[in-house]
């Protein structure tokens, strides 16, 4: 489960070329006798999927194809949780993109495309003063599109505490290496720790982080959601706050748990979490979410900077509680 994180599409300039050679070839055979046009590659993850902008039946739209079997498999699961999702989060401000086309079999699926842009882009764009509303409307989102699913169950939690150790091991950063071996020594602590009977869960979004909001100035739409999967309700959550943290976003000004204290306040507000899952579960989680993303080695010395003050901020407010 380790990811590592690249996904600017320069640097993938082949592997572009021959996807859209691939969705050319496919939209071809599946999309006879509709009126479609494709443009520009968005986002490519090579050997998983690819995706370009274009049109589609007179609306803008966004094109995703797989690029191996093991991405096509999940494709379906995929277009059911998207369809699932529209069915109550259809209407602004809170939305998801409209499902148009899905060919199983061509490993293509077709959205409309969302307007604005990357919210986490947009925080960048506005005085600090300003951030907190858009931010608030972030978790509004994510409890909008959690409540049916959300129940208590038993908690998990060694499979996240596995996940985590394996990819520190992966760390390429001699800095990082060395904060996050004591933020897991934490995160083990934490683990004895959680021994209530239940947390909460929900169908969950997948990869929650800001950019994966589109925002418009007054509604939040969702992409990139995942196939349909059960998970505790603060992975989502600490993904969401540690991306914001590692790339120095930080509007408060002030830190817990390593992340903008503000924005992780919002989001505990909104859940109305209980003291444990607010001390206990989400920080577990923001752990979780500090080291499953392993640096890429050539990963600019801004964004390491950045890494590692939220992991030892991370460490300070963690040896108040474990």
């Amino acid at each position: 489960m380790t990811v590592v994180e690249t996904s600017n599409i320069e640097l993938f300039p082949e592997e572009a070329r021959a996807a859209l050679d691939r969705l050319t070839h496919v939209a071809s055979t599946a999309l006879q006798g509709r009126v479609y046009s494709i443009g520009p590659a968005l986002h490519l993850v090579p050997s998983r999927h690819a995706v370009f902008q274009g049109s589609f039946q007179g609306q803008d739209a966004v094109f995703r194809l797989t690029l191996s079997a093991e991405a096509q498999a999940t494709t379906t699961k995929e277009w059911d949780e998207l369809a699932r999702a529209w069915a109550y989060m259809n209407t602004a401000p809170l939305t998801v993109q409209e499902p148009l086309f899905h060919a199983p079999e061509a490993g293509l699926t077709i959205t409309a495309l969302a307007k604005g842009e990357g919210l986490l882009t947009a925080l960048w764009r506005l005085p600090s003063e300003e951030r907190s509303a858009p931010i608030a409307r972030s978790a509004d989102w994510l409890r909008k599109f959690t409540a049916p699913t959300e129940e208590w169950r038993a908690p998990n939690r060694r499979p996240w505490r596995s996940w985590a150790e394996k990819a520190a091991e992966k760390q390429p950063h001699d800095s990082l290496r060395n904060v996050e071996s004591r933020v897991f020594q934490k995160m083990k602590k934490l683990y004895r720790q959680i021994d209530f009977p239940e947390w909460r869960v929900a169908l969950a979004h997948g990869d929650f982080h800001l950019n994966n909001l589109f925002w418009d100035g007054q509604t939040v739409t969702a992409i990139d959601l995942g196939a349909t999967n059960h998970a505790p309700l603060y992975k989502d959550i600490a993904r969401a706050l540690v991306h914001m943290a590692r790339r120095g976003m930080l509007p408060s000004g002030s830190r817990r748990f390593g992340v903008d204290a503000a924005a992780f306040e919002a989001f505990t507000k909104r859940f109305e979490f209980s003291d444990q899952e607010e001390n206990g579960f989400l920080p577990y989680f923001i752990c979780f979410e500090a080291l499953i993303k392993v640096e890429h080695p050539n990963m600019p010395q801004a964004r390491l900077d950045h890494a590692e003050a939220m992991s030892n901020a991370l460490l300070d407010d963690l040896k108040q509680i474990t």
